[in-house]
């Protein structure tokens, strides 16, 4: 019996051995964002319980509580084996926010709390997130993701819709309390799940690979900054994560303006949120499954890396044509879209050629304190740029959309070198620290 046009294109996708590792991660991530998305629109309901005008000096709070979390989880990834690191970080979490969810159905006129709920998601989402993608670029050789990738994210969008969807139809009714246990239920199938799909694809890899999961990454902090200053590839990361950053915390603080005056309870506020999310979400993963593998192996991680500011040039610019309350919504939707259905993925596929530290270590100085280092640069800039209205602040994005450009096209001509070089030890021994000399003509 001949092989049908679809299982040609399976077995292009997926080599004989990733299928159960494939499937095991994707639905990890798929519970994962799943939690953290119901999680999420709750969030951004309780940032305005406590005010707009405070929106600033949480972002703040966020980034020094970053600061505290951040040599924990260096201690933690130095010397626990990395097969712990998936049960020991996400247990914790789920422990926390049980504790929340708890002290809000006790006390749930405390305005304080949503302070702390709204640090404690914005600080903790990025080491959500950082540390399944630190696990999965160690699992991961880089022409795997190229193909892979993409799949693997959008199993994490199609949580990312289930999450709002149940927020959108049960928050009203169930209350905060009762979503975040939910939540957290959610978190702890996606430890189990996620371990699993890190233990198949150690087996999948090489004979004996599983025993590298014994092995913590070690190292020590200070290695970590100095690895980040040296590397213009690692600097060049960051540099755009920034960028992306301060995009956004300019659009949150008009999307909170917007919906600050037009939107009136907790409830109602958080039912917009899903449905946004919900957008965002459906989206991404029509992104992550029909797009990203294609670009990135069709074309090249290069291209997938610039399409993302070209396409944020062409919102923002409709954005200060159309200035109104809908199409600030709808340019919100797409920015955030493009971010987690394009950027996320193939941004990832750029640390699979550096060594352990650097995925794990390098990679969450990046995700976790420059990120929200980025939020906290965004709220000092924005009252710059409030005064000129919506307009301006959409023409003030598009041009760093522009800067963003060059950025993405040098990491992608350094990231085409290095999976070239790939399969040298010595080459992998060591971060990358500068700009080859020259393009690969492979």
């Amino acid at each position: 019996m001949s092989e049908t046009p679809t299982g040609r294109r399976w077995r292009w996708l997926v080599a004989p051995g990733e299928g159960r590792a494939l499937l095991a991660a994707a639905g990890a991530y798929f519970l994962l964002l799943g939690g953290y998305y119901m999680l999420r629109s709750l969030r951004e309901a309780f940032a305005l319980e406590v005010g707009r005008e405070h929106i600033a000096t949480l972002f703040y709070v966020t980034f020094v509580v970053m600061l505290g979390i951040l040599p924990l989880y260096w201690y933690l990834v130095a010397r626990l084996p990395r097969r712990q690191l998936f049960p020991v970080i996400y247990s914790s979490v789920v422990i926390l926010f049980a504790t929340l969810a708890a002290g809000m159905a006790f006390a749930p006129r405390a305005t304080w709390l949503g302070g702390v709920y709204f640090v404690a998601v914005t600080s903790l989402n990025l080491f959500i997130v950082s540390v399944f993608w630190s696990v999965m670029v160690d699992a991961w050789r880089a022409e795997s993701a190229r193909r892979l990738f993409g799949y693997i994210a959008a199993g994490g969008s199609a949580g990312a819709i289930a999450g709002p969807l149940f927020n959108s139809i049960f928050v009203e009714r169930l209350g905060a309390s009762a979503t975040i246990w939910v939540a957290c239920g959610v978190l702890a199938l996606a430890i189990i799940l996620g371990r699993r799909a890190q233990v198949l694809e150690a087996e999948h890899e090489a004979q004996g690979a599983s025993r590298r999961l014994q092995i913590p990454v070690g190292g020590r902090a200070i290695d970590d900054l100095k690895r980040l200053v040296r590397s213009p590839y690692l600097l060049a990361i960051a540099g755009l994560i920034i960028a992306g950053q301060i995009i956004g915390g300019f659009m949150y603080q008009e999307q909170a303006k917007y919906v600050a005056e037009h939107y009136i309870s907790l409830e109602e506020r958080a039912a917009l949120f899903a449905r946004i999310d919900l957008a965002v979400s459906v989206l991404s993963l029509m992104s992550q499954a029909l797009l990203v593998g294609w670009v990135t192996t069709r074309g090249s991680v290069r291209l997938g890396m610039a399409l993302v500011p070209i396409l944020l040039m062409g919102s923002f610019a409709l954005l200060a044509i159309a200035p109104v309350g809908a199409m600030l919504l709808g340019s919100q939707v797409f920015r955030r879209a493009l971010d987690y259905g394009m950027f996320k993925p193939v941004r990832e596929m750029l640390f699979t050629v550096l060594n352990p530290e650097s995925k794990f270590k390098s990679k969450s100085l990046i995700d976790t304190v420059l990120q929200r280092g980025g939020d906290s640069v965004s709220q000092l800039l924005y009252p710059l740029v409030a005064g000129l209205g919506l307009v301006g602040v959409a023409w003030s994005l598009a041009g760093l959309s522009v800067g963003m450009l060059f950025v993405a096209l040098w990491l992608g001509t350094v990231f085409g070198q290095r999976e070239g070089e790939e399969q040298n030890p010595e080459c992998l021994a060591q971060p990358i620290t500068a700009a080859p000399p020259s393009v690969s003509s492979r």
